[in-house]
């Protein structure tokens, strides 16, 4: 997925961007600062379809006000503040890369890893529409509306914890080294390069 980002990059470098990413020595940073970029992107992108599902948790819980659901509206309300958080987190999240001079370094197979979670958290955005779709129908008919706002909010913790490893990551990068620590994707060869 990200790498759209990068290759669209790469099209829209200026003639001095690609005269710096020829000289020795400048063509890492270079390709870096496309992936910083690339990232960026990939968690705007995050952000805004979770917003989406946001926008449609407030209109469950409308709905529910307007039919006498009162006594649903703490689960709904629950999930938008786990989803809230998890949007802020996106947004302001940390790049992985170190520049020249920062106290913590981040090596590429540990970049890729950082990656990963970034990955990871993108599919699992369609999950999050399911369960907010499921919840909808299940505030018509109320039947398994527990169930349903139950499994939407583990949904949104399970993420929220996800995202917290990834900030461990950054600070901590050999966590990265552990086997089983960055979740499990399919990463083209050359994705975090």
């Amino acid at each position: 997925m990200s790498d759209r980002y990068v290759e669209e990059a790469k099209k829209n470098m200026n003639a001095l961007e690609r005269l710096l990413k020829g000289l020795p020595g400048i063509s890492g940073y270079v390709d870096r600062e496309l992936r910083r970029d690339a990232d960026k992107r990939l968690r705007e992108t995050i952000a805004n379809q979770l917003e989406e599902q946001k926008r449609a948790l407030l209109d469950i819980q409308k709905k529910l006000l307007g039919s006498g659901g009162l006594a649903l509206l703490g689960n709904v309300d629950s999930a938008v503040t786990k989803l809230q958080l998890l949007i802020d987190r996106i947004r302001t999240a940390s790049y992985g890369y170190a520049g020249l001079f920062d106290a913590v370094r981040i090596r590429e197979e540990q970049l890729k890893a950082l990656h990963s979670f970034d990955v990871a958290l993108a599919g699992r955005v369609v999950a999050v529409e399911e369960r907010v779709k499921a919840l909808a129908t299940a505030a018509s008919d109320r039947t398994s509306f527990q169930s349903v706002s139950d499994q939407l909010t583990d949904l949104l913790g399970e993420l929220n914890n996800m995202f917290s490893k990834r900030q461990e990551a950054i600070i901590a990068p050999d966590l990265l080294t552990n086997a089983g620590y960055a979740p499990e994707v399919d990463l083209p060869p050359d994705s975090a390069e």
